[in-house]
């Protein structure tokens, strides 16, 4: 008897473990579904966004290349944008030439004509110097009318300073005919100049007067007498 109350009882407790398993299955099986009904719409909804999202792609225009994108237009402010200054042109500069001469004894030659940009001094005086003694340049018109004028001191001068031994013998001035240089006159280029003269004071030896020293005759080194035209030469064009 004992022994099959055991068996009905272990027989009891089997199938009170069935049926557990098996509600437990069901439970499971039923969250299983509940989960899959809610997953379902929110996998749809995902597609359909994803189905939006590609028919919206498809609908855009092709974007233009980096190439063919026209430059985008530079926007300056009003008050960066200034107006060049406007530049005024440089002045010329003034024209001239430069004249070489040389000279031996009293031969004057000119040399060279070389222009060069410079600005020569005013004029001397062009009128009331006929009878005036020195030496000076001018330059004159095809009609022999003085231009301009310029007064030196003589570089032609053919005499020469004598020291005598005598300490009591003041300096004197003594003729040196073989004197050789050669000195520079600036001129304006104008267009009127036609050419170029040279004049000069001759100068005149004084006699000694009886009595003095020998050899101190003296040379008088500046003008005696109105100056003359010694040379003359045409202007290059």
């Amino acid at each position: 008897m004992a022994n099959t109350r055991r068996k009905a009882t272990k027989a009891k407790s089997r199938k009170s473990l069935t049926k557990a398993k098996s509600r437990k299955r069901t439970v499971a099986a039923k969250s299983r579904k509940s989960v899959a009904k809610k997953a379902k719409p929110a996998k749809r909804a995902a597609k359909s966004k994803a189905r939006q999202r590609l028919a919206g792609l498809k609908s855009r225009k092709p974007v233009a290349s980096s190439k063919a994108r026209k430059p985008a237009k530079k926007t300056t402010s009003r008050r960066a944008v200034t107006k060049p200054k406007s530049v005024k042109p440089l002045a010329k500069s003034p024209k001239a030439v430069r004249l070489t001469f040389s000279y031996q004894g009293d031969q004057v030659k000119l040399v060279s004509q070389q222009p060069v940009e410079m600005t020569v001094p005013p004029s001397d005086s062009l009128k009331g110097y006929e009878d005036h003694k020195g030496f000076w340049a001018e330059v004159k018109s095809a009609q022999d009318k003085t231009l301009f004028r310029r007064v030196l001191h003589n570089p032609t001068r053919n005499d020469a300073e004598v020291f005598s031994d005598d300490p009591e013998q003041s300096i004197s001035r003594e003729p040196a005919p073989k004197r050789t240089g050669v000195f520079v006159v600036v001129v304006p280029d104008t267009e009127k100049g036609h050419e170029v003269t040279l004049s000069r004071s001759s100068g005149q030896p004084d006699i000694a007067p009886e009595g003095s020293p020998r050899g101190m005759t003296a040379m008088r080194s500046l003008a005696t007498g109105p100056a003359t035209e010694i040379a003359r030469f045409k202007l290059k064009k």
